[in-house]
């Protein structure tokens, strides 16, 4: 399904406390204080960008994991990789490209069953750390 390829509800939210308000294919939408879901759009014209239709509210834009990724490379200059082990797990690796060595960042890396699986782990170090700094 379409939906796995969106950052999850939380680390989306915490992505809108960051700054993020780039165009988006699907936003999480929240009424009269039920769950959020994930409204999905044909083109990037039908979600708003405009941080004031978000800022009070619990509702935020979703970007897939990619656009996700992208954005804390270009905005916080963090580089993310996820790789396969030779025993068929997934990790993650983060590099400042800030670092004229492009030094890896010293994460808590664990082995993942699924890339999906490291991917959010990976989304929620970068939160991690951009909030950290």
């Amino acid at each position: 399904m379409l939906q796995k390829d969106f950052a999850p509800y939380e680390p989306s939210l915490d992505m809108k406390e960051l700054g993020f308000d780039e165009p988006c294919f699907g936003e999480y939408r929240q009424w009269d204080g039920n769950e959020p879901w994930l409204q999905l759009y044909q083109n990037l014209v039908d979600c708003s960008t405009d941080p004031a239709d978000y800022e009070y509210t619990q509702e935020a834009l979703a970007p897939t994991f990619s656009q996700a990724f992208r954005w804390f490379r270009e905005k916080y200059k963090i580089h993310s990789v996820i790789n396969l082990t030779i025993i068929g797990t997934w990790y993650f690796e983060l590099y400042d490209l800030n670092d004229k060595r492009n030094a890896e960042i010293k994460t808590n890396q664990n082995e993942f069953k699924t890339p999906e699986e490291a991917e959010l782990a990976c989304l929620i170090k970068l939160i991690q750390i951009v909030k950290n700094k």
